[in-house]
């Protein structure tokens, strides 16, 4: 196993805690500009980053810099579950809280299922492939379950989420339109890695994998909370305008 994957791995282990904490942070103390409805769109992203920090640090402590788990051929698997069973749901119920309305509960409890299984899924498939040293039975049919189940959330968002969405303000359609490709396209590095356990049981792919594992969490957890606020911040601007212009 190269050394240079592994020491670049561990280093991003630090980076991404940093990166949750801080974007935790950064939530926490922007919720008191935000109109009273929206504040809980910022402390919802400011818990799940914490939450994903909270796993981060457990996952330095036994992967990081200065261990030796990943070249023995340990890796955190299980904490990667716990993070995503936690944090996962709330950031699908992201959709439902810039929604707002009748329509937010309905999809809300659609995307949160879906999503809770998804991960339930994956976990017990992923935990197959590790006993056996290899794929399993199991492991794929437990990876096309989670698929289907990301599907779904998907199919949700395209349907129930744009339909509701119609009357919104232009900068929340633009938002949850942006928002709606990180489950597309950043949540894609999931199933994908999950795919390297059942075709490939090479050390650096592996290895490889956790490192492209980090970064997407960075990108899913900050950005997905990031994009969700500047849109609430246009949406504030453009009803300003609009009271403005009104006012002439």
């Amino acid at each position: 196993m190269q050394f240079d994957l592994i020491m670049a791995t561990q280093f991003s282990f630090a980076i991404a805690f940093l990166g949750m904490f801080g974007g935790g942070m950064y939530f926490a103390m922007i919720k008191s500009t935000l109109p009273v409805e929206h504040q809980a769109n910022a402390v919802t992203s400011s818990v799940y980053c914490f939450m994903a920090a909270i796993i981060y640090a457990f996952i330095n402590v036994k992967y990081g810099i200065g261990t030796d788990a990943l070249a023995k051929g340990d890796y955190p698997t299980v904490l990667r579950y716990i993070d995503w069973l936690v944090t996962t749901p709330l950031i699908v119920n992201k959709f439902p809280e810039m929604l707002g309305g009748e329509d937010a509960a309905a999809v809300a409890i659609l995307v949160i299922v879906a999503d809770v299984m998804m991960i339930l899924f994956g976990w017990a498939g992923e935990t197959s492939i590790n006993f056996a040293k290899g794929p399993t039975v199991i492991g794929w049919a437990m990876f096309g379950v989670g698929c289907l189940a990301w599907l779904f959330i998907i199919f949700v968002l395209y349907t129930a989420v744009t339909n509701a969405s119609k009357d919104k303000l232009g900068p929340i359609k633009q938002g949850l339109s942006r928002l709606k490709l990180f489950i597309v396209f950043g949540w894609l590095i999931y199933p994908l890695g999950f795919l390297i356990t059942l075709l490939s049981n090479s050390p650096d792919v592996r290895v490889a994998r956790e490192l492209i594992y980090n970064v997407a969490d960075l990108f899913n957890k900050v950005g997905f909370g990031m994009v969700a606020i500047y849109a609430i911040r246009q949406m504030v601007r453009e009803m300003k305008i609009r009271e403005a212009m009104q006012a002439l």
